[in-house]
Protein backbone atom coordinates (compact mmCIF):
# COMPACT_ATOMS: atom_id res chain seq x y z
CA UNK A 1 0.00 0.00 0.00
CA UNK A 2 1.10 3.43 -0.70
CA UNK A 3 1.13 6.45 1.94
CA UNK A 4 1.03 10.26 0.10
CA UNK A 5 4.13 11.39 0.04
CA UNK A 6 5.31 14.69 1.94
CA UNK A 7 6.57 16.22 -1.47
CA UNK A 8 9.97 17.22 -2.29
CA UNK A 9 12.22 14.35 -3.55
CA UNK A 10 10.95 11.56 -1.23
CA UNK A 11 11.21 7.97 -2.51
CA UNK A 12 7.46 7.57 -2.61
CA UNK A 13 7.87 10.80 -5.31
CA UNK A 14 10.65 8.64 -7.40
CA UNK A 15 8.75 6.00 -7.54
CA UNK A 16 5.73 7.42 -8.50
CA UNK A 17 7.20 9.06 -10.70
CA UNK A 18 8.92 5.39 -12.26
CA UNK A 19 5.16 4.31 -12.44
CA UNK A 20 4.11 6.93 -14.29
CA UNK A 21 6.32 6.82 -16.76
CA UNK A 22 5.80 3.10 -17.24
CA UNK A 23 1.98 3.74 -17.26
CA UNK A 24 2.82 6.98 -20.28
CA UNK A 25 5.32 5.10 -21.44
CA UNK A 26 7.38 8.13 -21.80
CA UNK A 27 9.04 9.82 -19.67
CA UNK A 28 8.09 12.79 -17.24
CA UNK A 29 8.62 15.46 -18.82
CA UNK A 30 11.43 18.03 -16.74
CA UNK A 31 9.27 20.71 -16.45
CA UNK A 32 6.05 18.55 -14.80
CA UNK A 33 9.17 16.38 -12.80
CA UNK A 34 10.01 19.84 -11.45
CA UNK A 35 6.91 20.93 -10.32
CA UNK A 36 6.51 17.05 -8.50
CA UNK A 37 9.93 17.40 -6.95
CA UNK A 38 9.72 21.28 -6.15
CA UNK A 39 5.99 22.66 -6.45
CA UNK A 40 5.71 26.20 -6.96
CA UNK A 41 5.71 28.27 -3.27
CA UNK A 42 3.33 30.77 -4.81
CA UNK A 43 0.85 27.63 -5.53
CA UNK A 44 1.62 25.52 -2.84
CA UNK A 45 -1.41 26.82 0.00
CA UNK A 46 -3.68 28.59 -2.55
CA UNK A 47 -6.86 28.63 -2.11
CA UNK A 48 -9.53 27.65 -4.75
CA UNK A 49 -12.62 29.52 -3.21
CA UNK A 50 -13.32 32.88 -4.45
CA UNK A 51 -13.74 33.81 -0.86
CA UNK A 52 -10.62 32.71 -0.14
CA UNK A 53 -11.61 30.35 1.99
CA UNK A 54 -10.92 26.24 1.73
CA UNK A 55 -14.53 25.14 1.40
CA UNK A 56 -13.16 24.32 -2.12
CA UNK A 57 -9.40 22.73 -1.46
CA UNK A 58 -6.60 23.86 -2.64
CA UNK A 59 -4.73 24.53 -6.16
CA UNK A 60 -2.12 22.08 -5.02
CA UNK A 61 -5.08 19.03 -4.41
CA UNK A 62 -6.89 19.95 -8.04
CA UNK A 63 -5.39 22.15 -10.76
CA UNK A 64 -1.70 21.10 -10.38
CA UNK A 65 -1.65 18.40 -7.92
CA UNK A 66 1.78 18.92 -5.91
CA UNK A 67 2.35 14.97 -5.12
CA UNK A 68 3.19 12.47 -7.66
CA UNK A 69 1.41 10.04 -5.41
CA UNK A 70 -1.89 11.81 -6.53
CA UNK A 71 -0.76 12.25 -9.45
CA UNK A 72 -0.11 8.42 -10.11
CA UNK A 73 -3.70 8.27 -8.99
CA UNK A 74 -5.39 9.86 -10.97
CA UNK A 75 -3.83 8.77 -14.12
CA UNK A 76 -4.92 5.77 -13.19
CA UNK A 77 -7.91 6.58 -12.72
CA UNK A 78 -8.84 8.34 -15.92
CA UNK A 79 -7.21 4.98 -17.97
CA UNK A 80 -9.64 2.21 -16.07
CA UNK A 81 -12.86 2.97 -18.53
CA UNK A 82 -13.47 4.22 -22.19
CA UNK A 83 -16.16 6.96 -22.56
CA UNK A 84 -18.19 7.60 -25.23
CA UNK A 85 -18.10 10.56 -27.32
CA UNK A 86 -20.60 12.81 -28.47
CA UNK A 87 -21.34 11.21 -31.75
CA UNK A 88 -21.02 7.75 -29.82
CA UNK A 89 -17.49 6.51 -30.76
CA UNK A 90 -15.24 4.96 -27.60
CA UNK A 91 -12.34 7.16 -26.59
CA UNK A 92 -9.78 6.01 -23.98
CA UNK A 93 -7.04 8.29 -22.98
CA UNK A 94 -4.13 8.70 -24.63
CA UNK A 95 -1.53 6.57 -23.67
CA UNK A 96 1.34 9.44 -23.58
CA UNK A 97 -1.31 12.21 -21.91
CA UNK A 98 0.03 12.73 -18.05
CA UNK A 99 -2.39 14.23 -16.38
CA UNK A 100 -1.51 16.90 -14.23
CA UNK A 101 -4.55 18.37 -12.30
CA UNK A 102 -7.96 18.91 -12.73
CA UNK A 103 -10.65 21.35 -12.85
CA UNK A 104 -13.12 19.86 -10.29
CA UNK A 105 -16.13 19.56 -13.01
CA UNK A 106 -15.04 16.32 -14.59
CA UNK A 107 -12.40 18.35 -16.91
CA UNK A 108 -8.72 17.35 -16.39
CA UNK A 109 -4.79 19.44 -17.07
CA UNK A 110 -2.47 17.48 -19.03
CA UNK A 111 0.69 17.42 -20.77
CA UNK A 112 2.16 15.10 -23.93
CA UNK A 113 4.69 13.20 -22.33
CA UNK A 114 5.76 11.91 -25.47
CA UNK A 115 6.32 15.61 -26.92
CA UNK A 116 3.86 15.20 -29.88
CA UNK A 117 1.46 18.35 -28.19
CA UNK A 118 3.36 21.39 -26.80
CA UNK A 119 1.96 22.93 -23.26
CA UNK A 120 -0.67 22.37 -21.20
CA UNK A 121 -4.18 20.74 -22.32
CA UNK A 122 -7.55 20.59 -20.70
CA UNK A 123 -9.32 17.49 -21.64
CA UNK A 124 -13.61 18.73 -22.19
CA UNK A 125 -14.81 15.66 -20.98
CA UNK A 126 -18.34 17.08 -22.47
CA UNK A 127 -17.19 17.71 -25.84
CA UNK A 128 -14.34 14.40 -24.82
CA UNK A 129 -12.25 16.60 -26.25
CA UNK A 130 -8.09 18.32 -25.62
CA UNK A 131 -7.74 21.76 -26.53
CA UNK A 132 -4.79 24.32 -25.26
CA UNK A 133 -4.43 26.33 -22.49
CA UNK A 134 -0.91 27.21 -22.13
CA UNK A 135 1.85 27.18 -24.26
CA UNK A 136 4.30 25.65 -21.34
CA UNK A 137 4.04 24.64 -17.70
CA UNK A 138 5.24 27.72 -16.09
CA UNK A 139 2.95 29.77 -18.37
CA UNK A 140 0.61 27.06 -16.94
CA UNK A 141 1.77 28.08 -13.43
CA UNK A 142 2.14 31.91 -14.34
CA UNK A 143 -2.09 31.32 -14.86
CA UNK A 144 -2.53 29.50 -12.22
CA UNK A 145 -1.31 32.39 -10.15
CA UNK A 146 -3.17 34.97 -11.70
CA UNK A 147 -6.38 33.23 -10.83
CA UNK A 148 -5.67 31.98 -7.31
CA UNK A 149 -3.28 34.07 -5.74
CA UNK A 150 -2.53 37.35 -7.48
CA UNK A 151 -6.49 37.44 -9.00
CA UNK A 152 -8.49 39.32 -11.08
CA UNK A 153 -9.21 43.24 -9.83
CA UNK A 154 -12.72 43.63 -10.72
CA UNK A 155 -12.84 46.87 -9.10
CA UNK A 156 -11.25 49.01 -11.85
CA UNK A 157 -13.12 47.35 -14.37
CA UNK A 158 -16.36 48.03 -12.67
CA UNK A 159 -15.26 51.57 -12.60
CA UNK A 160 -14.83 51.04 -16.19
CA UNK A 161 -17.73 49.98 -16.98
CA UNK A 162 -19.92 52.51 -14.33
CA UNK A 163 -18.42 55.50 -16.68
CA UNK A 164 -19.71 53.23 -20.10
CA UNK A 165 -23.49 53.49 -17.93
CA UNK A 166 -23.01 57.00 -17.88
CA UNK A 167 -21.51 57.74 -21.21
CA UNK A 168 -24.52 56.14 -22.08
CA UNK A 169 -26.58 57.95 -19.59
CA UNK A 170 -25.80 60.85 -21.14
CA UNK A 171 -25.88 60.10 -24.82
CA UNK A 172 -29.76 59.30 -24.34
CA UNK A 173 -30.27 62.20 -21.65
CA UNK A 174 -28.52 64.48 -24.58
CA UNK A 175 -31.32 63.10 -27.29
CA UNK A 176 -34.24 63.55 -24.69
CA UNK A 177 -33.37 67.23 -24.24
CA UNK A 178 -33.23 67.45 -27.83
CA UNK A 179 -36.56 65.83 -27.94
CA UNK A 180 -37.77 68.45 -25.56
CA UNK A 181 -36.16 71.26 -27.06
CA UNK A 182 -37.70 70.40 -29.89
CA UNK A 183 -41.15 69.38 -28.85
CA UNK A 184 -41.24 73.29 -27.12
CA UNK A 185 -40.26 74.16 -30.59
CA UNK A 186 -43.93 72.49 -31.93
CA UNK A 187 -45.45 74.12 -29.41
Amino acid sequence: MMEKSNGGGSLMNSDAISQLEILCEAPVPTACRAVLTDYPEALRGAMRADDGSDSEGLVSEAELLADAVDVLRINREVRVESVFDPEGREFRWPTPFLVIGETGDGDYYCVDAAGDHEGVLQFRHHAVEFEPVADSMAEFIELLVECFVTGIDDSDDDAEDEDEFDEDDDEFEDEDDLADEQGLEDE
